[in-house]
């Protein structure tokens, strides 16, 4: 899927110079203007963030939430991210690192968010809870800012594990422990996986396959099932997704290349222009132009 794609060094321009390579983390600022709300992108590392003002509405790999005061957002790398819509007074308090820039951070038994991550990028928390992660990130800021510490990199990945073990703490707690070994979650948690492998074929083959047969044979599923599937689990129809892809795709296009509209039709394999500048009204209200 051809998407915005945000790489740490354009944010790192944009936030401060003297960044530590791969970790880079605000000040006070939001996170305008390396994120626009006019077109989907992948950020190339792991983003945290935590609402502190105004209220929005973003989707993160084909999930929508709703942003407001106290809701945290966690991206992963690779994830599609949209800003649908946006308050003028929108603050986000955010840290953004590589995946590299963690590598040598030592594990703890136990401690894998990364499922819950996958299943809700953004949660609400309390105002204890935000306040509490807001301190961690203040803290992290002032030292970050010392600029002549000898081991600034690595008091920075230091610090950087002892929020992700708050943020963990979160996810964690809202987790039902009674469900670990109930049928039914397990049956959740293979329902959840299947709609991972959707997407990702999805992201693959949206341009030239269109049909859920295509779709559903690639998972070895008939496509009564996995249409079934992807309704209860996402409140949404498979063939709805597919199209939410196409646009994505028709999006960015529109928005960031000189592409003209015919390029971009036989660029997503539409047979005419005609046909997709319906197909594109349809599902977003205006024309391509």
């Amino acid at each position: 899927m051809k998407l915005a794609r945000i790489q740490l060094s354009d944010i790192e321009e944009h936030i401060d110079p003297f960044a530590i390579k791969n970790f880079i983390i605000s000040d006070g600022t939001s996170l305008k203007p390396v994120i626009s709300p006019e077109y989907p992108f992948i950020l190339d590392g792991v983003a945290f963030a935590i609402c502190v003002s105004g209220s929005g509405r973003i989707r993160v790999n084909f999930k929508e939430y709703d942003l407001e005061k106290n809701t945290i957002i966690t991206i992963f790398p690779n994830f599609v991210s949209e800003v649908l819509v946006k308050s003028d007074d929108l603050m986000l308090e955010f840290l953004v690192f590589s995946t590299d820039f963690v590598t040598e951070v030592p594990s703890s038994e136990g401690f894998d968010i990364s499922k819950s991550i996958l299943q809700k990028s953004c949660i609400a928390v309390s105002d204890k809870e935000a306040e509490q992660l807001l301190n961690f990130h203040s803290f992290i800021v002032k030292q970050y800012s010392r600029r002549d510490h000898p081991f600034r990199e690595s008091l920075a990945k230091a610090l950087l594990y002892s929020l992700l073990i708050e943020i963990g703490a979160i996810y964690y707690k809202r987790l039902d422990r009674s469900e670990e070994d109930d049928p039914a979650s397990r049956s959740t948690s293979h329902q959840e996986e299947l709609i991972s492998r959707f997407f990702k074929l999805l992201m693959v083959h949206h341009k030239e396959e269109r049909t859920l047969e295509f779709y559903a044979g690639k998972m070895c599923l008939t496509p009564k099932y996995l249409s079934t599937v992807v309704k209860e689990r996402t409140g949404r129809t498979a063939f709805t997704w597919i199209n939410e892809v196409l646009i994505a795709s028709a999006k960015f296009m529109l928005k960031t290349t000189d592409y003209t509209i015919l390029q971009i039709s036989e660029e997503l394999n539409f047979p005419n222009p005609s046909f997709f500048g319906r197909f594109f009204k349809k599902h977003t209200g205006v024309t391509p132009m």
